[in-house]
């Protein structure tokens, strides 16, 4: 799979931040709106890996 960027966007009223799940990805993976993840943060150097695994599929 060729790389893909997301771009962090930033929600009214909270200093989360949302990642979009681009729809390549979610076709390929059936991922549905209320399928919960849960997310796993390392750093290599100077990058961050989010990884993100599937608990609950809706």
């Amino acid at each position: 799979m060729k790389k893909i960027t997301v771009k962090a966007r930033s929600r009214q009223g909270t200093k989360s931040l949302d990642l979009t799940i681009p729809v390549k990805i979610v076709e390929d993976a059936n991922i549905k709106e209320g399928d919960i993840f849960t997310v796993e943060k390392s750093k290599i150097g100077e990058n961050i890996i989010l990884t993100y695994s599937l608990v609950y599929k809706q």
